[in-house]
């Protein structure tokens, strides 16, 4: 019974050792950058060169590598890209890479958790790349990958570690994606315009607060004007006592539900333009 009761308690200290936080050989680190509008972000881990020999000994050429150490690198891109020039959806992916001595093939894979190299399916790659795989002007003693050459629309994904480096381009529509922003805009603007006419609507159909009513109609008007908010503006001023702007606006609206062709409309101003004469 005591030796079971000391066997237990060895587990839970070295639980308790493990659990402690001390320097890592390889450091976690994370390299984030916003191009254009799009957020992109590289997870991984750093190994050191220390005095050994990384490509073609450490690092075999011709074999699959998980592109760092303890887990597969990540990479996540905020929106659509082109990696190496081939589609790549928003997402998170798990970069495996294969060295050779003057080129390397750089692979997204969409199984983005993996430890290592074991679990690699390469069915689930989304894209696979060949770049240059070229000789660094300084030592790198820890792996490292960065963003360059950032522009607007695009960036450089570059690798750099020992004495070796590559970079594989990675670009953006941001011209599309800012129209796309620009439309959901528009799209809540048509909601809160609309929003506002209603509010001042009820405010009018309920003779409660006209100088609340007045200021909603008038935002309302000042986001997008129709035929039927500024309708219910020149109700609004007429409701406090501005009989002036109400037949100014009376007569905009009229004018606007001709062009429109919507009798209602046409019918409902000029018969405020009336009141109002």
């Amino acid at each position: 019974m005591k030796r079971i009761l000391f066997s237990v308690s060895l587990v839970f200290l070295a639980l308790a050792i493990n659990a402690q936080d001390f320097p890592q050989p390889s450091p976690k680190a994370k390299s984030y950058q916003v191009v254009g509008l799009t957020e992109m972000e590289i997870e991984y881990s750093r190994p050191g060169v220390k005095d050994r020999v990384i490509f073609g000994e450490l690092v075999a050429y011709d074999k699959l590598w998980r592109t760092g150490a303890n887990r597969a690198t990540k990479i996540t891109f905020g929106d659509d890209v082109k990696f190496g020039g081939q589609d790549v959806a928003a997402g998170t992916y798990a970069v495996f890479t294969t060295p050779m001595k003057d080129k390397i093939k750089v692979m997204l894979n969409s199984n983005a958790d993996q430890g290592g190299t074991s679990r690699y399916d390469a069915g689930l790659d989304v894209a696979t790349v060949e770049v240059p795989f070229g000789m660094s002007k300084m030592p790198v003693e820890r792996m490292r990958f960065s963003f360059e050459n950032v522009t607007d629309n695009s960036t450089d994904l570059v690798f750099a570690w020992s004495d070796r480096t590559f970079s594989v381009p990675v670009t953006v529509d941001t011209d599309k994606l800012a129209e796309m922003n620009m439309e959901e805009k528009m799209d809540e603007i048509d909601g809160l315009f609309g929003f506002y006419e209603d509010a001042a609507s009820y405010y009018l159909a309920n003779d409660r607060n006209v100088e609340k009513a007045l200021q909603m109609a008038q935002k309302s008007v000042e986001m997008k004007e129709t035929f039927w908010n500024v309708h219910t503006l020149a109700k609004a001023y007429k409701a406090n006592g501005d009989a002036k702007m109400a037949l100014k606006t009376a007569e905009k609206s009229l004018e606007m539900s001709k062009e429109a062709d919507y009798q209602p409309y046409v019918k409902m101003n000029e018969k405020l333009i009336a009141e109002l004469k």
